[in-house]
């Protein structure tokens, strides 16, 4: 019986090819940080300049900034079950405090989640992702909870993190596997 290889499309570094000793730094923080993995750093590191950039704004934005990081990650979460990207579904940061229920729930259409602050923020993430994010009624609902600054913030890492996502899925970097998207979410593809 043959077996199939996954190849990716683009191909992820070996150890004995990271000669960049910040790079090697960033490919094992990603190992305890998990969203994005050390497969991400190191298919990325084909460009290490813009592995490493890419980590710094990807920490600030994503842990760093006033916007809780459960929230950050939920958001985070939704994106990737939205765009179908099997491989940033699978990433949960372990900093998150999100029960499995909720991120197997947070894509579909008629869930909601129960605090105000993160709805809020959960019906920016989606139609920045299904839309072109100008929705008024978002908006308003963005302004009750967050400043303008923190509306910065959440925009910056809900389109940081759908341009991963979509560069994930089209790098190959892991084989698609399914059963992490629930078949009913909401999708960029209109399916649901």
């Amino acid at each position: 019986m043959a077996t199939e290889t996954h190849v990716a499309n683009v191909r992820q570094l070996d150890d004995d090819e990271i000669e960049d000793p910040a790079l090697a730094e960033v490919i094992e923080a990603a190992a305890v940080t998990k969203s994005p993995p050390p497969s991400w750093y190191r298919t990325m590191g084909n460009s290490p300049e813009i592995a490493k950039s890419f980590a710094a704004y990807w920490d600030l934005l994503h842990r760093g900034g006033s916007v809780p990081h459960d929230i950050k990650e939920l958001g985070r979460l939704q994106i990737a079950q939205m765009i179908g990207c099997e491989f940033c579904a699978r990433q949960v940061s372990p900093l998150a405090q999100i029960d499995d229920e909720t991120k197997a729930s947070c894509a579909l259409p008629d869930w909601e989640h129960p605090d105000p602050r993160t709805r809020a923020a959960l019906h920016y993430a989606r139609t920045l992702t299904l839309d072109d994010g100008r929705d008024e009624e978002v908006y308003a609902e963005l302004a009750e909870h967050y400043t303008p600054s923190e509306i910065v913030e959440l925009s910056a890492f809900f389109c940081l993190t759908m341009g991963g996502n979509r560069m994930a899925k089209s790098w190959g970097i892991e084989p698609h596997v399914g059963g992490v998207i629930p078949e009913t979410a909401m999708s960029v593809h209109g399916d649901h």
